[in-house]
């Protein structure tokens, strides 16, 4: 072979070296794009599909509150797996046939079911998979006693998955992590556990710590403020704190009592505390200055649901009238 013929393969070779080097370069980015663009869609589709998932759940847990085993049934796949964890129904139930089965023993304790959910439930999807996490506390009835009312905490999990554009259980976990009764006596530890609450809330004050009555707020509260310079409607966490920290700036020390014991009055997840309540209060700008404010005060709690933690209902404030319905100064302490 000659050495002009030599340069020509070499011409030859090197430039389709060139070329197929382009062709893998163009044919990665394609796939790359595609790819991100592939991601990009399963993400728009996971966050599309929690809030369908979410609602499968919710209409799971009614379905179990109407005690409606027909409409049960049809939520589940065929093998689908439930997983009972304490009482007399523990066990493993798979098939739709032995879980409606398990389901119609249950139903046939109870004469009534409610329930709410004690957190908002967790929901991940996952493609064509997805799994809803929740505590949920069921109130029931028995039908042997129903003057007796009993409560369940369920540890709930729910696996989906996605079949025929439709979510289905494919597995199920009922996991029971507390049971009791409610009864007159427990109406009245709830009536002394709230008393405590409102005795916590005004000694927050009177210690004048912000932290600890700021924690004891639902996010879209309001503060009504009837009296005095701080008169006025104060609603969410920002204006309620920026009204306790101009109050908490006028005085240096602060007192207090109830005159009467509180009224409490609980009307299912909504509580009450009405009582007249004076605080002694010595001046910021003249340790030698002290006034009395009698306050007629109103709290109102919302029970958000059960704390797993102390065994007791979790109450917040939603609602408090401050009104001032006296005041003067006070010349010896």
């Amino acid at each position: 072979m000659d050495l002009k013929t030599l340069k020509v393969i070499s011409a030859v070779f090197i430039a389709l070296t060139v070329v197929m080097a382009g062709l893998f370069v163009f044919e990665y980015s394609g796939l790359s794009s595609e790819r991100t663009s592939y991601n990009a869609l399963q993400t728009s589709y996971n966050t599309q599909q929690e809030p369908v998932v979410l609602k499968n759940a919710y209409a799971h847990w009614d379905y179990i509150a109407i005690e409606n085993s027909s409409l049960l049934q049809t939520q589940y796949m065929n093998n689908a797996t439930l997983h009972w964890i304490g009482g007399p129904l523990t066990g493993t139930y798979k098939g739709i046939s032995n879980i409606t089965s398990t389901w119609n023993k249950f139903f046939g304790l109870w004469s009534a079911v409610w329930y709410y959910t004690v957190t908002p439930p967790t929901v991940t999807v996952d493609g064509n998979t997805a799994k809803v996490i929740s505590n949920n506390q069921f109130i029931l009835t028995s039908v042997m006693n129903q003057e007796q009312a009993q409560y369940l905490n369920i540890s709930y999990t729910l696996n989906y998955m996605a079949k025929g554009g439709n979510w289905t259980i494919y597995s199920e976990t009922w996991h029971i992590v507390g049971a009791g009764f409610i009864s007159a006596s427990e109406k009245f530890v709830n009536t002394n556990y709230i008393e405590s609450l409102a005795f916590s809330h005004w000694n927050n004050i009177a210690i004048e710590n912000n932290t600890t009555v700021m924690q004891e707020y639902e996010a879209n509260a309001t503060l009504h403020w009837i009296g005095g310079p701080l008169n006025g409607n104060y609603s969410g966490i920002s204006q309620i704190n920026a009204t306790w920290n101009k109050f908490f700036g006028l005085w240096s020390a602060v007192w207090f009592y109830a005159e009467s014991p509180p009224v409490i009055t609980i009307s299912g997840n909504i509580v009450n505390v009405n009582a007249t309540v004076q605080f002694i209060v010595q001046s910021s700008a003249n340790a030698s200055q002290f006034r009395y404010i009698n306050v007629s005060y109103d709290i109102t709690y919302f029970n958000t649901g059960f704390d797993f933690k102390n065994g007791m209902p979790q109450y917040v404030i939603y609602n408090e009238v401050f009104h001032i319905i006296g005041s003067n100064a006070i010349n010896k302490l």
